[in-house]
């Protein structure tokens, strides 16, 4: 193994690329455990369809910018360089993931993107969103043989994805039935998804609206990669993968990708491709999400409460700390705290249900 690295390394270093080859927590695997950390199916004659469609798509839109006045240009022009994982000075993405030995990546890399739509859609980096890939894999109609984008996405959109704690995922074939028996209540839904076949395309997306998720084909020596802009150097073909594209870079010339291999792999999950290389942008699409305004609901027990006095205020404000969800609050008055108040502070628990930050029912919960 370190033997081959030092070729990779020398390989990399003689073709002039700007990437880092080392030992990382895939590369230490065997060629079938590194094939299960895969999974995105598609045949050459699907490669081969959508590589016909891109080349469409971007000579229709040459021919569409070559008639275009300087000033049109420039109002569908997008940032020369963007990335969510510093937008504002905020992050807009959520952890790394690992999908370990289950060929669940379509289910990581779509899950990725919806999550950061979620938090841009509704302008809050740090909105509570944690989405169940085990929920879209195996409910979807996926498992770990792999996957693809289209079933996932309208899954997405037709049924919804729960919360990760409705259906913690675990990397073997699972089945639906371990959903959480109110898996209903729980599920949000995309609103419509687009494909986006240009370059163009792809960069408004990701720079007006979100992450998108994209596709490559994946070579031998892509499992040791640590940094720098990624470029094929050696190994042969074993697969195809589906990944979250985050941002890109003009000047490096790069996407910026989001995987679902952990943080041991990569620069700390992350990595850059250069543009043109591993299919990525010539024989994939890139899909965009759309989502509505989240508003989070639902009920369950309290872990803490409190009642906040505002002082010159005839108004109290009662609080319930939801594990998973925050705080939710509770307008009181002054009257009332004497009786609901004192109630579910001297209960053995309270049972509350909200909308959004505000307390919609709460009531005090005897154990018997």
């Amino acid at each position: 193994m370190a033997k081959e690295l030092e070729v990779l390394k020398a390989s990399i270093k003689e073709k002039g690329y700007d990437w880092t080859a080392a030992e990382t927590s895939v590369s230490k695997l065997s060629d079938a455990e590194q094939k299960n950390r895969l999974g995105l199916s598609v045949t050459d004659a699907e490669l081969q369809e959508m590589r016909t469609s891109i080349e469409l798509e971007t000579r229709k839109e040459l021919e569409l910018m070559s008639m275009m006045t300087a000033e049109l240009k420039e109002k569908i022009s997008y940032p020369a360089a963007f990335d969510w994982r510093n937008y504002n000075g905020k992050n807009w993405t959520l952890p790394v993931r690992d999908q370990s030995s289950c060929g669940s990546c379509v289910a990581f890399g779509t899950v990725a993107a919806i999550e950061s739509t979620m938090k841009i859609a509704n302008n809050n980096p740090n909105l509570a969103v944690n989405l169940s890939e085990a929920f879209l894999l195996f409910c979807g109609g996926g498992s770990c043989s792999g996957w693809t984008f289209e079933p996932a996405l309208n899954f997405a959109k037709s049924t919804g994805i729960t919360d990760e704690a409705c259906f913690p995922y675990q990397p073997k074939n699972m089945p639906c039935s371990n959903r959480c028996s109110d898996w209903a209540s729980r599920v949000k839904k995309i609103t419509d998804w687009t494909k986006l076949s240009t370059i163009t395309q792809r960069k408004n997306w990701i720079s007006g609206k979100g992450p998108v998720v994209g596709g490559m084909a994946v070579y031998a020596d892509f499992f040791s990669y640590s940094g720098g802009v990624y470029r094929h150097t050696s190994g042969s073909l074993r697969g195809y993968h589906c990944i979250c594209v985050v941002g890109y870079s003009d000047t490096e010339k790069c996407w910026v990708c989001k995987n679902s291999w952990g943080t041991g792999w990569g620069d700390n999950g992350y990595f850059k491709i250069g543009y043109g290389e591993c299919m990525i942008d010539t024989s994939f699409h890139m899909y965009g999400v759309d989502v509505g305004a989240v508003v989070d609901t639902g009920c369950g027990f309290a872990k803490y409460v409190l009642i906040d006095y505002y002082f010159g205020s005839s108004l109290r404000r009662l609080w319930a700390y939801i594990p998973n969800k925050g705080w939710k609050y509770k307008n009181i008055t002054e009257a009332q705290v004497a009786g609901i108040g004192k109630d579910v502070m001297e209960a053995d628990r309270v049972y509350v249900c909200w909308k959004g930050s505000n307390i919609t029912f709460i009531r005090a919960w005897e154990d018997l």
